[in-house]
């Protein structure tokens, strides 16, 4: 806030970023929840695709919309799903996998959302029978659906917020809730030529100047040009004129790209701002998991598979979030390792400490229960650090080899520092004699963090042996699947 300029968080980027990611800048109408009323996509900077739902209250244009937007998403997809290579994954057993996965940027959190419900909206939805739709708008409901639930777990790219990008690698002198403002977060980053931030922040809050992002318009833009505009359109369709809908519906194009253009271009100088920072190292281990979770859904659906149901089982809820918490640890681990400035923000909070060997037993070998003598050498670590970590934590270090591991044995005050004893256990390689440079060496200058893969699998009841006191949650399953097959069957026709 002093310097008015953006200061980097971290050294490395640590999403990937793909070269062809599919960028979509959506919105929706104020005051109805989960109406389109567009959305500019495209995967290259100078050809975007305006998708417009001229009256978004109609369902069957909405219906439309998706359809369109569907088929676009859907090359993509394709496209991603161009090349499979074999893997071995220990003896003969043998799988494959796609070598890319799909990755969607939309601008800021509301954009994610505004995805969510679009995929909600469209993957029960019937292609036979009344009211049918075409094949690609269930297929682009639960494509979407599963990209927003993969946008929830840390560490994956395939569905991002460019605002969260930014904001992961830059301090800026505004809030969080305004860091989710993308003209504004750019203003802090890369202000235009020959303007101050101060003078961009003030532009990336004028509505006139700069339109929002999304996924909601400006009131003053609903009610001064797109209200008029989409009463315009309904009342040469309610006069059955097809020249003067065309004239109303070329003008409520020309009206929302004004609007949306802005955040197209904001989209691609921040996409080209994260391209110049480099990409951390284990980004590339990640990428390949997602490439995995593609293939895998990718193959579920190939095989017919149904859409994701409304809420998960209490059962299904626990491992999911057993899921995305230990994914989030394991992203913080690989984050902290990779990076210096991660690494000293866990330091400074005590989820980590470093310092200087003071005191070392290499050559420690201990009996285990088995009667095998095993190597265990101990160092002693003299930090500064704040040290909250207790005794029998795992570590891991990221100044030591892959592989490392250790276990705090003790932590003593003294004076101004502690003293941290650590045992090896892990890394040294398999003769009783540890390999050269696998044991921190007296004098060293070595950091540890817990090691995420700690904690234990968690052990879940038996569908039959849910507690009472979450049955309640089977009822309301069974009355959301009468409520999706309600829904399938509803008219779909013009509301007004």
């Amino acid at each position: 806030m002093e310097a008015m300029a953006a200061v980097p968080l971290t050294a490395f980027r640590h999403r990937r970023l793909s070269n062809q990611p599919l960028v979509i800048v959506p919105l929706t109408m104020a005051g109805e929840a989960g109406a389109p009323l567009a959305a500019m996509i495209g995967s290259a900077k100078r050809s975007p695709k305006l998708l417009v739902v001229a009256q978004p209250r109609n369902r069957d244009q909405r219906f439309s919309f998706a359809a369109a937007l569907g088929d676009i998403v859907m090359n993509y997809i394709d496209y991603c799903r161009r090349d499979r290579r074999e893997i071995t994954s220990g003896g003969e057993s043998r799988s494959s996998r796609y070598t890319d996965a799909p990755q969607i940027l939309v601008p800021n959190p509301g954009g994610i959302k505004a995805l969510a419900d679009l995929g909600r909206m469209c993957r029960f939805r019937k292609t036979t029978g009344p009211y049918p739709v075409p094949e690609v708008v269930p297929q682009l409901g639960m494509w979407l659906t599963f990209l927003v639930e993969s946008a929830e777990q840390a560490g994956t790219s395939m569905l991002l917020s460019v605002t969260n990008m930014l904001a992961e690698h830059w301090a800026t002198g505004q809030s969080e809730l305004e860091d989710q403002n993308l003209a504004s977060l750019i203003a802090w980053i890369a202000p235009p030529d020959g303007l101050s931030v101060e003078q961009a922040i003030a532009d990336a809050e004028n509505p006139t100047v700069c339109p929002p992002a999304g996924p909601s318009t400006s009131p003053e833009f609903d009610n001064i040009y797109l209200a008029p505009a989409i009463r315009r359109f309904d009342a040469a369709r309610t006069a059955v004129d097809p020249q003067a809908m065309a004239t109303a519906e070329t003008d409520l194009q020309e009206l929302i790209a004004d609007q949306i253009k802005p955040t197209w271009r904001l989209m691609w100088k921040a996409i080209a701002l994260l391209r110049g920072i480099p990409e951390a190292p284990r980004a590339t281990a990640r990428f390949e998991r997602d490439c995995v979770s593609f293939t895998m859904y990718s193959d579920y659906q190939d095989a017919g598979g149904l859409p994701q149901r409304k809420r998960d089982a209490p059962i299904g809820a626990a491992k999911r979030l057993s899921r995305l918490e230990r994914a989030l640890a394991n992203f913080e681990a690989d984050m902290a390792f990779d990076d210096p400035f991660v690494l000293a923000d866990r330091r400074s909070i005590g989820e980590g400490f470093a310092g200087m060997v003071v005191a070392a037993e290499p050559n420690r070998v201990i009996t285990t229960d088995k009667n095998r003598r095993v190597p265990r050498p101990r160092v002693t670590v003299r930090t500064q650090d704040p040290t909250r970590l207790a005794s029998d934590t795992k570590l891991i270090s990221p100044s030591m080899p892959a592989g490392h591991k250790a276990l705090i044995v003790s932590t003593v005050p003294d004076g101004d520092s502690s003293l941290v004893m650590v045992e090896v256990t892990g890394g040294m390689g398999r003769a009783r004699v540890p390999k050269p440079g696998t044991v921190p060496a007296l004098g060293q200058y070595i950091a540890y963090l817990p090691d995420p893969g700690w904690r234990p699998t968690p052990v879940f009841p038996d569908p039959d042996q849910i507690p009472w006191t979450h049955t309640a949650a089977l009822d309301v399953l069974n009355d959301d699947t009468a409520e999706s097959n309600e829904a399938a069957a509803e008219e779909w026709g013009d509301e007004d």
